[in-house]
């Protein structure tokens, strides 16, 4: 492909994502977010839901699923040090607490 750059589809957004991100007034954060994960995970496909904190049912949170199963260690890792570097340039950390990096 002389050096193209392949690019994967961008994830589905559902409703109530949209609906709650809306509400929480992050909704603009959104999408700087899932690029933020594209550059990190460039080779993984992406999915979006939202989720709940298993032990505060009062906060949900966005969760931003990366899809790992052939992804060395050392590449997970560089991946979650470029997110974790990059949210804070891409969102307040007061909004921060509403997305979560996860990896399946």
């Amino acid at each position: 492909m002389n050096g193209a750059l392949l690019s994967l589809p961008g994830p589905a957004i559902p409703l109530n994502v949209q609906e709650f991100a809306d509400e929480k007034g992050i909704k603009d954060y959104l999408n700087p977010l899932i690029d933020l994960a594209r550059q990190a995970f460039p080779k993984s496909p992406l999915s979006i839901s939202l989720g709940q904190d298993a032990e505060d049912e009062t906060h949900r949170y966005i969760a931003i699923d990366v899809e790992v199963p052939d992804t060395s260690t050392q590449d997970l890792l560089a991946g979650q040090r470029m997110w974790s570097a990059g949210v804070g340039r891409v969102c307040p950390s007061r909004h921060a607490v509403y997305f979560v990096l996860g990896w399946r």
